[in-house]
């Protein structure tokens, strides 16, 4: 395994348990709609980088990684203007999400290189 899917995978396991104690907090209205979705795309993106960093054919599971990452993004950033995290909450989740998508990027533009040298 690579040090970038090793990284992956470790700050996307961080940022879970970040963010799980953060929608805990979420008013109770909330939390079985956009907490639970928030709750759910994390979980789906570290399951899905997991399973990818397994498998010989990466690209599917990561490109589904990717669109679960852009839904989170969105979410998120519902749950700042909702105001069910601070300012500081949201910065600090806005920057991890943006790193996450980063070293995806990163991991799918490596993947695609090695699957057209085939």
């Amino acid at each position: 395994m690579a040090a970038k899917e090793m990284l992956i995978l470790k700050k996307g396991y961080d940022f879970s348990k970040w963010l799980l104690h953060h929608t805990g907090k979420f008013p109770k209205s909330y939390r079985f709609s956009i907490a639970a979705k928030l709750e759910n795309g994390i979980l789906s993106f570290i399951e899905l980088t997991t399973v990818a960093n397994m498998r010989r054919d990466k690209l599917p599971l990561l490109t589904r990684a990717d669109e679960t990452l852009a839904r989170l993004r969105l979410l998120f950033r519902l749950s700042f203007e909702m105001r069910f995290i601070n300012i500081t909450s949201y910065e600090f989740g806005s920057r991890q999400i943006d790193e996450l998508g980063k070293l995806l990027g990163g991991w799918i533009k490596t993947t695609h290189a090695k699957k057209e040298e085939k």
